[in-house]
């Protein structure tokens, strides 16, 4: 957030900028004594300079934080719905073994299943919609995206690569906000 103390200084930098902006050369040319010596004249001008200097340093500095307050601003925007979504992960996780335990279920319950299926895939589609995508789970372990908490052996996989998920990892507009729990093959 934008500190107090950063935006006086802004503020006392826009005018230093607005003042020396005003100053025209008729003025500049009104600071020079026609009796003055070589070496005042020189002493003055290098004052005139790193006057100068300090101003361009200033506006250089002003459009710094401006460039990083928007960049900060955009990040706030864009991971804003960061905290609700990954509040939402354990909802989902439960849907899914709801959904799972049900496979089974008689005929009557059919209706049910078809009902907790249909809004279970509208919860997905409004996450995915928002920037939660989750984590692929094939292939080679990541330890940027997957977490392994066991270690087993299959003949069909390579070392290293994923044999299990306990839990499903998703990451919320490219950053990973839970990864995801693996078991991984070690030969």
């Amino acid at each position: 957030m934008i500190k107090e103390e950063e935006i006086q200084t802004i503020e006392e930098n826009e005018q230093t900028l607005k003042e020396a902006d005003a100053v025209t050369d008729e003025e500049l040319t009104d600071d020079i004594d026609e009796t003055a010596s070589p070496e005042e004249v020189l002493e003055s001008v290098k004052e005139d300079e790193a006057v100068l200097n300090r101003l361009v340093r200033l506006q250089a500095d002003f459009e710094n934080f401006k460039k990083r307050s928007q960049k900060e601003k955009t990040e706030m925007y864009q991971f804003a719905s960061e905290n609700f979504a990954t509040k939402l992960l354990p909802v989902m996780d439960n849907l899914e073994r709801a959904q799972a335990a049900l496979i089974d279920a008689s005929e009557e319950a059919k209706g049910y299943i078809d009902g907790l299926e249909m809004v279970f895939k509208q919860l997905k589609d409004v996450l995915k919609e928002e920037g939660l995508e989750e984590i692929v789970c094939e292939g080679p372990f990541d330890p940027n995206l997957h977490h392994g908490v066991a270690v087993g052996t299959d003949e069909q996989k390579e070392d290293q690569d994923i044999i299990d998920v306990f839990q499903k990892g998703y990451k919320f507009k490219g950053k990973v906000i839970r990864p995801a729990m693996v078991k991984v093959c070690s030969k």
